[in-house]
């Protein structure tokens, strides 16, 4: 939902807003290649609908709605079907702009994990938020997700559908405008639009981060190991930072789909590395 500064922001909770953060929010040395790689493309969530997803054009790895490249989205949707296997989670998601949407969730819920710490299916004909990234396999579209989570307002359904509306058309604002805040670098189209209309506020925001926030989301998205990093690695790599501050950004960047825990609370690892 829109701010009254012109950004987005988050639904709080659990849910997974949509809005844009920038792909360079802080940076420490000289990315490596596979990290240009990752940050050559939209670093946050495009809110949209599975319409969009399906007719979405493809050049190589990469998806287009008209424009705006879609590589990590957020829609809402019924659940149809749920097929739980130890491994993976597959939906049948249903938003009514098109036919049900495939979404695979990958999980670690085999025999030796606690049934208290298995990830829990959502049930079948009720709403849920999904965050995941656009795939293509067999030419067939998909949503491989890294958070779901289910809607307990409706209002949120009536949000969602503002956000892809109000996206769309501040997106085409912005392509329509040189300097409307794209960043054109080595012909690759980085698109860097704040939660706010400037890129920093009097709140010393910056692109929708506080300075620790972006600090925080860089260290651990630089981390490329597969189980992420620890929060304690990441304090040491921020002397200077009280712990509680770093946590407290952590439980931020989490709840906004910026990142997520891997083999446990203590690893996390970015969305977009």
């Amino acid at each position: 939902m829109w701010n009254n500064q012109g950004g987005f922001q988050g639904y709080g909770g659990d849910h997974s807003g949509g809005g844009y953060t920038s792909p360079g929010a802080g940076g420490f040395g000289t990315p490596q290649p596979d990290e240009k790689r990752a940050r050559s493309r939209i670093q946050s969530l495009m809110p949209c609908t599975v319409a969009q997803i399906l007719t979405a054009t493809q050049t190589e790895d990469k998806f287009f709605s008209g424009p705006n490249e879609i590589s990590q989205v957020t829609f809402v949707g019924l659940v149809r079907s749920v097929n739980e296997t130890p491994t993976r989670l597959d939906y049948e998601i249903d938003d009514m702009t098109g036919p049900p949407l495939e979404v695979k969730q990958f999980v670690d819920n085999d025999d030796t994990v606690p049934d208290n710490e298995k990830v829990q299916a959502m049930r079948e004909n009720t709403y849920v938020r999904v965050c995941g990234n656009v795939r293509a396999f067999g030419g067939k579209r998909n949503i491989v997700a890294f958070k779901i989570t289910p809607v307990t307002d409706m209002n949120e359904l009536t949000y969602h559908i503002l956000e892809v509306i109000h996206s769309s058309v501040a997106l085409s604002k912005m392509h329509n405008q040189p300097d409307g805040g794209m960043a054109l670098a080595n012909g690759d189209k980085k698109m860097e639009i704040g939660y706010t209309n400037s890129n920093t506020n009097g709140g010393g925001m910056f692109n929708g981060l506080t300075p620790v926030q972006s600090q925080v989301h860089t260290v651990i998205r630089n981390t490329l190991t597969d189980h992420g990093i620890n929060v304690e690695s990441v304090c040491k790599q921020l002397r200077g930072v009280p712990e509680k501050a770093v946590r407290d950004a952590i439980e931020f960047l989490s709840s906004e789909g910026h990142i997520y825990s891997t083999i446990d609370d203590e690893h996390y690892k970015a969305t977009d590395s």
